[in-house]
């Protein structure tokens, strides 16, 4: 029996799956889609591709289980619910900010791979981007158009008002995550998130007496 032989059947079952695609993630990071190999791959786990596709039978595959993996990860709005239905306004957008932040700051590899999926126009983002992107921009819409309702937030249009404040997130995102400057964001990210959900509610609040 060859070494590799031993070693995938002494590892727990899924361990060598996820450690492929935990190296899969690295290199699509890195290089996007098209610019990894499956024998990069495999050279980062230490396997032949012979081993690889007896686990992920092509590239796609890979991808597409990555992919999978982000979507059946928790829904990170399922946490706000309760504030929602209170209407605690800095509890919901600090509480989304934070999750988006931590996540990503968790696994940096996702959104770069996200972003090199859209430049080469690979079809797998698109689960993703309705499963999670789309959930996040429907459950904050809908907040504040309850909100709007209610009459404690200005008369406007809640889609654009809720990818403003998502937009602010993205940003700090992206410089720190994906432009790695994190000079351009040097407080706390509690601080920031703080910042944002002030700076939103000082804009979207509505004066007291407005009449509806």
């Amino acid at each position: 029996m060859t070494a590799e032989a031993v070693s995938l059947t002494t590892r727990p079952p899924g361990a060598r799956r996820d450690q492929i695609l935990d190296a899969a993630m690295q290199c699509f990071a890195a290089s996007g889609f098209r610019g990894t190999t499956t024998r990069e791959i495999a050279g980062r786990v230490g396997i032949t591709e012979a081993a690889l596709y007896r686990h992920f039978e092509s590239k796609e595959a890979l991808y597409a289980a990555i992919i999978a993996r982000k979507i059946d990860a928790p829904d990170l709005t399922a946490q706000l619910q309760a504030a929602a239905a209170a209407g605690d306004d800095r509890a919901v957008l600090g509480g989304l900010a934070r999750t988006l932040i931590e996540r990503v700051e968790a696994d940096p590899a996702f959104i770069r791979i996200l972003l090199f999926t859209a430049l080469e126009g690979h079809t797998l983002a698109e689960p993703f981007f309705v499963s999670r992107v789309v959930r996040v921009r429907e459950f904050l819409t809908g907040y504040i158009a309850r909100r709007i309702a209610a009459g404690a937030f200005r008369r406007l249009d809640p889609v654009i008002a809720a990818r403003a404040f998502l937009g602010m997130v993205s940003d700090y995102m992206n410089v720190r995550v994906v432009f790695q400057q994190q000079a351009a964001y040097p407080q706390p990210s509690d601080e920031v998130v703080e910042t944002f959900v002030s700076l939103f509610l000082a804009g979207i609040s509505a004066p007291n007496g407005e009449k509806r």
